[in-house]
């Protein structure tokens, strides 16, 4: 009777065996055959800053993206942009920003020609657009996705201010203001 069971379960454990065999091989072939499967490279490793992504453990979505945020809502009706920024300190990065060239630590540029600009262009453009009119950023960053981790990260590498500007039937306009360079040494002061 022994004999037969242990017969019994060599049987099943084989014949289980010969099954995942078998639907291990029908995947291979499947994804192998199959034109639309997509391939995904093995995941990568590696630091990045402090976020544990870098452009090797990560794919690298964007290496220069560029998109503009609206910090002051210049429609206190528009719950939607309220919503948005609600939580943002409005003055805090542009007084960040703009003390950090004044203090030398920054350069600004021309945010158009890309030319920099001494402290007393930066002091003009700000007596004709006062910091309280700081209303939109424009960034430009990397974007890293670490798909081992499913975690995405960004480095901002350049910030834009914009002025707010009213024109005669009360639309918003947006004036591009100073330029500065967070990542790029070359474009700002030694330390």
């Amino acid at each position: 009777m022994r004999h037969t069971i242990n017969l019994l379960i060599l049987l099943c454990l084989s014949s289980l065996l010969i099954f995942q065999n078998g639907c291990r091989n029908d995947v291979n072939e499947t994804n192998e055959n199959d034109s639309t499967a997509y391939k995904v490279p093995p995941a990568k490793t590696g630091n990045f800053y402090a976020t544990n992504l870098n452009n090797a453990n990560a794919i690298v979505l964007a290496d220069s993206i560029s998109y503009d945020v609206t910090i002051k809502n210049p429609d206190p009706q528009d719950t939607w942009t309220e919503e948005d920024i609600g939580r943002m300190d409005e003055a805090a990065l542009a007084n960040i920003v703009l003390n950090a060239i004044y203090n030398g630590r920054l350069t600004a540029y021309n945010y158009q020609t890309e030319s920099p600009m001494s402290i007393k262009e930066v002091k003009a453009m700000e007596t004709k657009y006062p910091r309280e009119s700081v209303a939109r950023m424009r960034f430009t960053e990397e974007w890293y996705f670490n798909e081992n981790e499913l975690k995405f990260g960004k480095r901002v590498n350049a910030i834009m201010i914009a002025y707010e500007k009213f024109n005669t039937k009360g639309e918003v306009r947006y004036i591009p203001g100073v330029k500065v360079y967070l990542t790029d040494e070359s474009k700002n002061p030694p330390k």
